[in-house]
């Protein structure tokens, strides 16, 4: 294979195949291309395809790898594993999870599925929902196994989070239990459940360890301590790991990502090396040059230097408004005008720290007739007529499924109404049964009256009679007899506001069928009704970071969202105190090393031209309140920067002011500390979907 493109330090990389490999990848350095080029040069080297695993997080990047490595080895990369980490683990449990005592055959839950476990457990325990809100114990439950652990027992010392965490200690175990009845795993169990199984089994970790001895690992900044044990029992008898990452890059701590996991790589790996990716082949040296002199401010890090042969480009723009929606308004005009220029709409995005700061923007993009997208939003298996239809999958491939059974047991409505069901899961209770056991009795329970009864056991024969049916295949066929049974599209419709509603809840279901037939045509003989739900299950998982871009439209997204991607004009809104670097959200503390990552990867989507913008003022609970610029921009050289300041709303040429906006700014912040500034003033934000 010819390296000849590939510059030293990427070179270096792909020959260097034996023993522990830190591969410190910089901002749009080429660290796929390495990782390909990487795994062609080991089967080069007659390592069998078969004894490679190249793991990383979504379904999306696994794919296009293994497309680049076929198209560069043909055939003979086949063999080769690569895979999600989720993904892999699913592999693990299908062969030994019943080992720990879970039946051999298991479902994944999904997110809607884990928050009614743990609300049914809450409610075991006597916990109101009301108070404690169930999608927070779910957060800190996933936080802990990420790290190894379960939800710790803190004696309360006044905090405010002391309450929910000692919900969540208590809620966990009913909630594993609740997972383990009905054969089922969460997302993180995928990760803890196989280093389990390798500490309690030797001998299958033996095999696995064996079988894989060259490991790779993308996007290695974004590991959590369960993905870490996992990675070490896999690679401790050989050490033959090369993860491949950017400590700069590491910005989801929130949902258990280790920066330590590449500080301290010599330490969890010894005798590593370390190669390092310098050379930047997206933006331009102006823009490189503003994003390090931010990044090189963090205290803890491995020392890097973006460079790139493109040492010409646009000064960075800064823009101070007046109002938040004197900011939208501008930004939209200066969209407008990029696009009246020649640039490509889909060559534009604006990036923001919360999602409500998107708002004005929306409202004055559209009054200036630009198409737009703002990605992430509902996805279409969260759509509810999409979820009915995947419960009665559930259900029928597992009937022990109880937050399936109880989502579809009435839905399109069949008269059995929600006391019928409390009266049935008191008896299952009772008797120490599955709901589904109780069902099954219903005409045995003298509490049901005997319409009622009747009614459960209609469900109950179409279900048996379904599962009956899946179990021989023909799986989209029997979708099509099943939902014309129930008439789920016309309830679909019956239950929607208007006739466009109506159309799109019916072509959801019918993308659902379509779904099963794209399953059925890829596995052929092998298709089952449990497998397509787990992949499902692991595919939606794998992608919810993943945006689904249409083209021809401005991208509006958050700064977590828009990691790995990149356009040619990129707009950085409310770069201020408190959202950017943010206060902390929802009782969470303030982590002001992460939101300084958090800048730079922003400002490295930049191909070409990146502004940055922030407002004087903004309106929080009624009241207009004034804003501190971000300390980020402080750190910007001068002579990289041409600042707008709006005076009022633009109706001419704007004025450049530039010694003015650095030395107010800097007289604002010189009183400022590194923790992050008391959210005194700023926007209202509810939630961040990163």
């Amino acid at each position: 294979m010819d390296l000849s493109h590939l510059n030293p330090p990427q070179r270096e990389a792909v020959l260097t195949t034996e023993g522990p490999l830190l591969v410190l990848a910089g901002a749009g350095s080429g660290k796929t291309r390495v990782i390909t080029h990487r795994i062609c040069h080991l089967l080069d080297k007659k390592v069998p395809a078969r004894a490679i695993l190249a793991v990383t997080f979504t379904n999306k990047a696994a794919s296009e790898m293994k497309e680049r490595v076929v198209q560069m080895a043909g055939q003979r990369a086949l063999g080769v594993t690569l895979s999600t980490f989720h993904a892999f683990g699913a592999e693990v449990l299908k062969e030994h999870l019943s080992k720990l005592g879970w039946p051999k055959k298991f479902a994944i839950v999904d997110t809607g599925d884990q928050i009614a476990l743990v609300r049914r457990a809450m409610k075991e325990r006597q916990i109101d929902d009301k108070v404690f809100d169930s999608r927070k114990v779910l957060t800190l439950i996933s936080r802990a196994k990420s790290s190894g652990t379960e939800p710790p027992y803190k004696q309360p010392n006044g905090e405010e989070n002391d309450d929910i965490e000692l919900v969540a200690h208590l809620v966990f175990p009913l909630y594993q239990l609740a997972l383990k009845a009905q054969g089922a795993v969460d997302f993180d169990d995928l990760i803890v459940f196989p280093s389990r199984i390798f500490e309690k089994h030797p001998e299958v970790k033996e095999h696995y360890a064996k079988r894989f001895r060259y490991i790779m690992v993308d996007e290695y900044q974004d590991t959590n301590k369960a993905q870490l044990d996992l990675l070490r029992h896999l690679g401790d008898s050989h050490l033959n790991v090369c993860v491949v990452g950017d400590d700069d890059q590491c910005i989801y701590s929130w949902r258990g990502a280790e920066v330590r996991n590449i500080l301290d790589f010599e330490r969890l790996f010894p005798g590593g090396k370390e190669v390092r990716l310098q050379q930047n082949y997206r933006s331009n040296q102006v823009i490189l040059d503003a994003a390090n002199a931010v990044i090189e401010k963090n205290p803890d890090r491995r020392a890097k230097r973006m460079w790139s042969d493109v040492k010409m480009g646009p000064r960075i723009t800064l823009c101070c408004a007046p109002t938040e929606e004197d900011e939208a308004r501008w930004v939209a005009s200066e969209v407008k005008r990029a696009i009246v220029e020649g640039i490509s709409s889909d060559e534009v995005a604006i990036l923001y720290r919360v999602n409500g700061q998107s708002r004005f923007l929306e409202e004055f993009l559209r009054e200036r007739e630009v198409r737009y997208e703002v990605l992430g939003g509902t996805e279409f298996f969260d759509l509810r007529e999409v979820k009915d239809v995947i419960a009665y999958f559930r259900a029928i491939a597992n009937p022990k499924d109880e937050i399936s059974l109880l989502r579809i047991v009435n839905t399109p409505a069949r008269g059995i109404g929600d006391v019928t069901m409390e009266r049935l899961t008191a008896w299952a209770l009772k008797e120490e049964v599955h709901l589904w056991q109780a069902m099954q009795r219903a005409s045995e329970i003298d509490t049901l009256p005997t319409g009622a009864a009747e009614k459960v056991g209609e469900f109950v024969g179409l279900i048996d009679r379904y599962r009956k049916a899946f179990n021989k295949g023909n799986l989209s066929h029997l979708t099509r007899e099943l939902i014309a049974e129930v008439d789920f599209v016309g309830s679909a419709r019956a239950s929607a506001p208007t006739l466009a509603s109506g159309d799109r809840k019916a072509k959801a279901i019918a993308h659902v069928i379509q779904s099963l037939e794209n399953y059925e045509k890829r596995e052929g003989p092998k298709a089952s009704l449990l497998t397509y739900l787990n992949r499902l299950s692991l595919d939606t998982k794998s992608e919810e970071d993943e945006p689904h871009h249409h083209a021809g439209r401005v991208t509006l997204m958050t700064y977590h969202g828009s990691k790995g991607l990149e356009w040619k004009l990129v707009f950085m809104v409310g770069v201020e105190e408190d959202l950017l670097p943010h206060s902390g959200m929802q009782g969470e503390a303030p982590n002001p090393e992460e939101e300084r990552r958090l800048c730079y990867v922003g400002m490295t989507r930049a191909r070409d031209r990146l502004v940055m913008t922030r407002a004087a003022t903004r309106v929080k609970r009624g009241k207009e309140l004034p804003r501190t610029p971000s300390r980020f921009l402080a750190d910007i050289p001068e002579q990289l920067c041409d600042v707008v300041e709006l005076a009022a709303i633009p109706v001419g040429p704007v004025t450049v002011k530039e010694k003015s906006f650095f030395s107010s700014l800097r007289d604002k912040l010189k009183t400022e500390k590194e923790p992050v500034a008391p959210s005194g003033s700023g926007l209202d934000t509810q939630r961040n979907d990163r």
